[in-house]
């Protein structure tokens, strides 16, 4: 034998923390996304690599039958690895392969050098590269395979979960439009009738085309809810005004005041400072707040009950906080993850659109809505949107 093994094998585990340090540097120079990614996760991937790199120096030694095993150990460890990574960096996909492949590279370059300098015999130094090459090839090949196939299962998952929602969305529609429909089509039929009568009562037909064309525009306006769903980001921030949340509340309560039948029911708004502004669409965000305090006073029991609306500014992160907090009798907790879900709803009545346009809309100007929820307890909504500062400087920017 023209190289000492023990010499040799030794020498390439010492390379081991080399292989990753230039790994990490590498890969950490590339882009900022490299480097956090890096940072947030090393710990994870420094034992993994290492793992890999010893089993595969280990593997440079064997007889050739154990070697033929470990590479078919290696191809399927290498794609349990993958489906592993995946599960768990399953938005960097990118990023794992990019750096699958680059420490590939690097091993093989520092190796390459070791086994260079440590076997004289070229025919034994071309086994080495060789099985060296090999390993790195069947185990990225494993990885690739493995990672792959996770992601198209959650493709295939997601794509399933799609069309369900697609189906619920076209059962949802199908059902909404089919009362207005067979509505229309019923007083159709009446006025039909009685203009076959020898004496039309015009006051009596007046009455029968007036609920026709409610339920009409109760058609439209349903199909302009729904291509609001359809139509994510067709809304443009560039669209949009700076205005005072504050008075949008105050037009929404003076509204809500006038639906709010019972003496029993209180409103309460808390604020703190007469003006905070934020960029979006004011008649927008007044549907909003005037849906989410409809959906409070539906869920009272006997027509009584407390809504609070409290309206804080925060200086950082710049967001103006609203919550809408009311004790009636909530949402059961299977129902509460489904609740912006279109065309899903826990009222007998309800279309189950409104709360999946909150949504739309608040998001679009880049804010946010939670809902919590307790049984006999009461939900509450909280809205976030951004703060602006500089009204003036805004609308430059915008314009």
């Amino acid at each position: 034998m023209a190289y000492n093994e023990n010499e040799l094998r030794a020498s390439l585990i010492s390379t081991v923390p080399v292989i990753l340090d230039r790994h990490y540097r590498s890969i950490t120079g590339r882009s900022s996304d490299f480097a956090m990614f890096i940072a947030a996760h090393k710990e994870i991937l420094d034992s993994s690599f290492k793992e890999i790199l010893l089993h595969m120096i280990g593997a440079l030694f064997m007889n050739p039958g154990d070697y033929n095993q470990y590479l078919e150990v290696q191809q399927r460890e290498g794609a349990q690895q993958g489906v592993f990574m995946a599960d768990i960096f399953g938005k960097h996909f990118d990023l794992m392969l990019e750096m699958s492949k680059d420490l590939n590279l690097t091993a093989q370059n520092v190796m390459f050098r070791v086994i260079e300098d440590g076997v004289a015999d070229s025919a034994e130094r071309l086994l080495f590269n060789g099985r060296l090459m090999e390993c790195n090839w069947v185990r990225f090949t494993g990885f690739a395979q493995g990672y792959l196939s996770n992601k198209n299962q959650e493709i295939d998952s997601l794509h399933e979960q799609k069309i369900a929602v697609m189906g619920q969305m076209a059962a949802g529609m199908a059902h909404e439009i089919r009362n207005p429909l067979a509505s229309i089509k019923g007083f159709a039929q009446l006025v039909n009738n009685r203009l076959k009568e020898p004496v039309i009562k015009a006051a009596e037909l007046r009455t029968y085309m007036d609920i026709t064309i409610k339920e009409i525009d109760n058609l439209n306006k349903l199909v302009t809810d729904f291509l609001v769903l359809s139509r994510k980001g067709d809304i443009v921030k560039s669209d949009g005004e700076i205005f005072n949340v504050i008075e949008v509340v105050h037009r929404v309560i003076n509204i809500v005041n006038q639906l709010i039948l019972s003496d029993n029911i209180v409103l309460n708004v808390d604020y703190s400072a007469e003006q905070v502004l934020t960029l979006g669409s004011a008649s927008q965000l007044e549907q909003v707040f005037l849906n989410i305090l409809k959906n409070s006073i539906d869920s009272f029991t006997a027509c009584s009950g407390r809504i609070d609306v409290t309206i804080t500014a925060q200086a950082e992160p710049n967001l103006i906080v609203l919550i809408f907090a009311d004790n009636g009798a909530g949402i059961p907790r299977d129902k509460l993850d489904r609740i912006f879900d279109p065309f899903f709803t826990t009222k007998q009545k309800g279309t189950g659109i409104g709360l999946s346009i909150c949504k739309q809309l608040i998001e679009t100007y880049g804010g946010q809505i939670r809902v919590d929820s307790e049984i006999k307890v009461g939900t509450t909504v909280k809205v976030s949107l951004p703060l602006v500062h500089d009204p003036a400087y805004i609308k430059e920017a915008v314009l």
